[in-house]
């Protein structure tokens, strides 16, 4: 499952980058996305990510590290499906309305230098 660790880190490393050089541009997309897309949808995505990163671990060299970003994905997708106390609503309205363009490129950077970590353990 080593594929799926290189297209993962590739993206993380293309999105990251779009997000830091066309923040107006992916606030729009994104906007589009979270107001339009169904909320179980998005909260299956990010599960089956994290438990395609949960399996593919065992491919990279930095096992631990892989298994936790899948965890933390699987929790991700448990918390927009059962949104407790309207946490993913707030969320979402926070990240859509409220977070500064350097919020978001701060974003991008994470997102780079995780995808760029796992090409390097790869």
């Amino acid at each position: 499952m080593a594929w799926f660790l290189y297209v993962f880190a590739f993206l993380m490393v293309a999105g990251g980058s779009f997000v830091i050089l066309y923040t107006r541009d992916t606030r729009r997309y994104t906007t589009e996305i979270l107001e339009g897309g169904s909320q179980k949808l998005i909260a299956v995505v990010a599960a089956a990510l994290g438990v395609l990163l949960i399996v593919s671990a065992p491919s990279s060299r930095m096992l631990g590290v892989v298994v936790f970003l899948g965890i933390l994905a699987v929790a991700k997708g448990a918390v927009i499906w059962f949104n407790p106390r309207g946490f993913y609503d707030k969320a979402r309205d926070w990240y859509i309305n409220r977070a500064s363009n350097q919020t978001f490129r701060l974003f991008g950077i994470i997102w780079l230098i995780i995808g760029t970590a796992l090409f390097s353990w790869i």
